[in-house]
């Protein structure tokens, strides 16, 4: 996973050169340069924004220069602008007062607006950011990235509102990838399958793979809703993507190994029904899935039919080993099933589970600062509770994104039995904590990282998310959820680490 930190880029280049090099010296006359066209033309947005965006790397001499042009030029709402941009680049707390300032001089600046709502998301105020992003639009209705912002602020709070700003989108701008970027989210949160490849091939018609990454990524998707359904039709939507003229040999090679292993899926299917299950064990066992998504149950579902075959104790032990690394809900009953066939009750497989997992779990140790009490918080304060744990920090979207997920899945359980904590990897973003948590209403406990204070649990990036037992053991991580297939993984996740007793 990775961190999304618009500041990462830059610190790694700081400490990546060390030294001035001659690139460096061209990008100084390049800034020297900007800085006289601003000193001219102050409300000139794109020289501001060009400045801001630079390999300018001296933060305090741009700062300097804000300050200067702030004096010379105080009611210039490009500059107020400006140093607004530089702090939310920074994702800092410090750029909402300076937005403010230049929407107040220029009520029509609608790069201001766009900024004030990325920052009022850091700050949890969802209307506030929602109402920014449409002065936003309105401000400036020929920029199609205004209007799919503003519309993804009513995707779940009002659909109908949603379909119609999504209308407008493809209708007002039919060549903007933003409006494949619409169908591909909305496809993947769909869980009627009709209407999820209704919405791929209305993808597939409008945004093709040669003039769209976002109806690229939506084919790919769309391959793997057809390989569990239909492996015959994945292969062919698979070979018809490859042989799309222009485009590139990456998404060339990835759709003809797509249709391969459709394909590898179907034969391995005709020797089962032909009694040659040896040769489908073979073959199937040089079948990779993706390193994402649906393709990871499709195959272990395939090769743990091939294996009950010999028998349903080589079924069950084959679906197993997929079950307890992603125990998605599509393969649960199937390998209850087994189990069952095999002569276990529901009783001992959920035990066999919960014993295979602990083979293999480790102590969380943690010691975090509280945000919201005095003191620190260990594990030992949640012992005896189940623990839902995610390393985030303010201006991490994907963090953002998956919180309501979190909140549908907690609302099955009694909060009595399950902690959900969430801890801010960046201390520079503080200041926004506890406001997020005020105003988005989430119900996590906000607690403050110390890399040092993580004694044991591996974070490479935000999210990183950690299911602890009521023992205080480590038992899932490295999960993400963002759809409903993965919101029921994680209810499942929950339940089975939840004493029947509690």
């Amino acid at each position: 996973m990775k961190l999304y930190s618009r500041n990462t880029a830059i610190a790694m280049t700081l400490l990546a050169i060390p030294c001035i090099t001659a690139a460096q010296q061209v990008n100084q006359k390049k800034v020297d340069s900007l800085v006289a066209v601003i000193n001219r033309q102050p409300d000139n947005i794109a020289a501001i924004d060009e400045f801001n965006q630079s390999l300018y790397r001296d933060t305090t001499l741009r700062l300097h220069h804000y300050k200067t042009w702030m004096k010379k030029y105080p009611r210039s709402a490009g500059i107020y602008y400006g140093i607004g941009t530089l702090y939310t680049n920074q994702e800092s707390p410090a750029a909402r007062p300076y937005l403010l300032k230049a929407v107040a001089l220029n009520p029509k600046l609608s790069a201001a607006y766009a900024e004030l709502s990325i920052d009022a998301e850091r700050w949890g105020e969802f209307d506030q950011a929602s109402e920014f992003q449409r002065k936003a639009y309105e401000a400036s209705p020929d920029n199609p990235d205004y209007l799919f912002s503003y519309m993804y602020h009513f995707e779940t709070k009002d659909p109908v509102k949603y379909a119609a700003l999504l209308k407008e989108l493809r209708t007002k701008f039919p060549e903007s990838d933003r409006g494949a970027q619409a169908l591909y989210w909305k496809a993947l949160r769909t869980i009627d399958f009709k209407e999820k490849v209704a919405i791929y091939e209305d993808m597939k018609q409008h945004y093709p793979i040669n003039k769209s990454n976002w109806g690229t990524s939506g084919m790919s998707d769309y391959f793997d809703a057809l390989l569990g359904d239909n492996p015959g039709k994945a292969a062919a939507l698979a070979g018809e993507l490859a042989a799309t003229p222009g485009i590139e040999a990456s998404t060339k090679d990835e759709f003809t190994k797509s249709k391969l292993m459709a394909e590898q899926l179907i034969k391995a299917d005709e020797l089962l029904k032909a009694g040659n299950t040896a040769a489908a064990i073979t073959l199937l066992g040089s079948l990779k899935a993706k390193r994402w998504g649906p393709t990871i149950g499709i195959v272990a579902l395939a090769k743990a039919r091939a294996a009950a075959a010999v028998s349903p104790q080589q079924g069950y032990d084959t679906l197993m080993k997929y079950y307890l690394k992603e125990p998605a809900r599509v393969m649960k009953e199937p390998l209850y099933s087994y189990g069952r066939q095999a002569g276990k009750t529901n009783e001992a497989i959920e035990k066999d589970i919960k014993s295979r997992l602990l083979n293999t779990s480790k102590p969380a140790i943690f010691s975090f600062d509280a945000y919201m009490e005095p003191g620190k918080k260990t594990m030992k304060d949640y012992s005896g509770k189940v623990v839902l744990l995610t390393f985030w920090f303010p201006g991490c979207g994907p963090c953002r994104g998956e919180f309501p997920h979190f909140e549908e899945v907690l609302k099955h359980f009694n909060r009595d039995n399950v902690n959900y904590i969430g801890v801010n990897i960046l201390a520079e973003q503080d200041e926004y904590v506890i406001p997020f948590l005020k105003s988005s209403k989430y119900t996590f406990t906000p607690l403050r990282d110390k890399e040092t204070a993580r004694t044991n649990l591996p974070v490479r990036g935000a999210p990183s998310n950690f299911l602890i037992d009521q023992e205080g053991r480590i038992i899932f991580s490295n999960f993400m959820i963002q759809t409903p297939e993965a919101q029921l993984m994680l209810q499942d996740m929950i339940n089975l680490l939840l004493d029947k007793n509690t």
